[in-house]
């Protein structure tokens, strides 16, 4: 089994994130990031998304499959989820990522210290493995929230 700590970090992150969100109120929802143009309900569909993609990909890469999806399909994914938000509010958000959170944690319980140290790819990011990826998938959320929090302020 994979060491239980390992996702302390970004299950500290979603803390913060699911704080964020438990105060949003429907106009807030509907606030607009000016980087991506997304709202902010489209831009915690997208981490949701990308969590579950994340647990897709790494599973893969335990039964031994190296994922190559390219910038354009992701983009393509990503654009699909967010836009299939349209109706959530806050409470199914905090739902979701909870949701996704328990998929990501599943798949690292079903891992040995070994499994740790495949090899996993991401567009845009160098190849690594599970273990250095971790990082990233928090750095990933943060800048989301900045971006959330950002949309907020105006």
């Amino acid at each position: 089994m994979a060491p239980a700590d390992l996702l302390r970090p970004l299950e500290g992150q979603r803390e913060e994130t699911l704080r964020i969100v438990e105060g949003l109120g429907p106009a807030d929802l509907d606030r607009l990031d000016r980087q991506t143009g997304w709202s902010v309900r489209q831009l915690c569909a997208h981490l949701v998304s990308a969590e579950l993609g994340e647990a897709f990909v790494i599973r893969r890469a335990l039964d031994g499959e190296l994922m190559h999806l390219t910038q354009e399909e992701r983009d393509s994914f990503n654009d699909a989820q967010a836009d299939g938000a349209g109706g959530w509010d806050a409470a199914r958000i905090k739902s979701e990522l909870t949701e996704a959170m328990d998929t990501l944690r599943e798949v690292f319980q079903e891992m040995s210290e070994e499994d740790l140290d495949r090899p996993v790819r991401w567009p845009e990011w160098p190849a690594r493995t599970i273990r250095s990826s971790i990082p990233y998938m928090v750095e990933h959320e943060d800048s989301h929230l900045d971006q959330i929090k950002e949309a907020l302020k105006d």
